[in-house]
């Protein structure tokens, strides 16, 4: 890296750094999220001022700022954090946006959390689903019960992405298995169709149901009760396979399943193994979806 290259890093680390130390302090003690926004906004004007005049890309910057490359300063200023800025600004003409589209927004991990169904063209909603989001942003509901909302919406817009298995390939065909399932258990309970239901019952027998929650449950960290699941060549597609890799995880070494949690998420197992607990009765549908919103 050249001198001048260096010495216009540590001027911008110079330049971003009490905004980020506001930050951290805004978020410790609970500050408006709207208020963390609008900081935000400046520190990814200030990214995006840099980037246009020198020419690169921003992950490099990130890199930089962070103290990765020889000759720059630590900074400890973190990639997500500056990510986040520069997306927030290209998100929002202006700082009056801001506090016109979030008036009342308690909490910034609250717009994170929302934040892919408003910018991710793949998951944006539509205008009038948009507009009851925002309203539920700007709410008076206890944040917890906010972020409780927002993510049965983003699991019902977004579900589960296997964008990272090529990162573990040896697990990759586990961890589709494990998605096929978790969609086709979370459409069985969103659909609620008593027919479908007995089917599955039928199917998968009661028995072995409660034993597969449970080694299901055991997957999510060591040292829990482990059932002796037997695999089934009686079931159809997808489900044979499933209580194959199942019965692989569960009876496999450590570092397999520490493998397999890195791509499909401890959360995600958690909510497999209560949905299908929940397929156990017509009483468990219906409690988890009133807990889920899915009435």
């Amino acid at each position: 890296m050249k001198s001048n290259d260096s010495n216009n890093i540590f001027s911008l680390i110079e330049q971003i750094t009490p905004f980020y130390n506001s930050y951290r302090d805004f978020v410790s003690e609970g500050k408006r999220g709207t208020e963390v926004l609008e900081l935000m906004w400046d520190v990814g004007e200030v990214l995006r001022t840099y980037l246009d005049i020198n020419k690169v890309k921003p992950h490099n910057l990130y890199w930089q700022i962070y103290g990765k490359a020889q000759g720059v300063k630590t900074s400890y200023i973190t990639r997500d954090f500056l990510s986040y800025c520069l997306r927030i600004r290209k998100f929002f003409p202006n700082k009056d946006q801001i506090r016109k589209s979030f008036p009342n927004l308690k909490r910034y991990s609250l717009f994170r959390e929302a934040f892919p169904l408003l910018e991710n063209p793949k998951y944006k909603l539509p205008e009038e689903e948009t507009t009851i989001l925002l309203k539920l942003l700007n709410s008076d509901l206890e944040p917890q019960e906010i972020k409780n909302q927002i993510v049965t919406i983003k699991n019902n817009v977004i579900g589960i992405k296997n964008d990272r298995m090529q990162k573990i390939h040896e697990i990759e065909p586990t961890v589709r298995n494990f998605v096929l399932i978790y969609n086709h258990v979370f459409s069985l309970i969103k659909k609620n169709l008593e027919s479908e239901h007995e089917d599955f019952l039928s199917m998968i027998g009661n028995d072995y149901l409660e034993e597969l929650v449970q080694a299901i449950s055991s997957l999510t960290e060591e040292g829990l009760y482990v059932p002796d699941l037997k695999a089934r060549s009686d079931l159809p597609q997808p489900w044979d396979e499933f209580t194959n890799n199942v019965t692989s995880l569960i009876k496999g070494k450590v570092e397999l399943r520490n493998r397999f949690r890195r791509v499909f998420p401890v959360k995600k197992i958690y909510v497999l193994a209560e949905m299908l607990n929940a397929l156990k009765t017509k009483k468990g549908i219906q409690h988890y979806r009133e807990k889920m919103n899915l009435t």
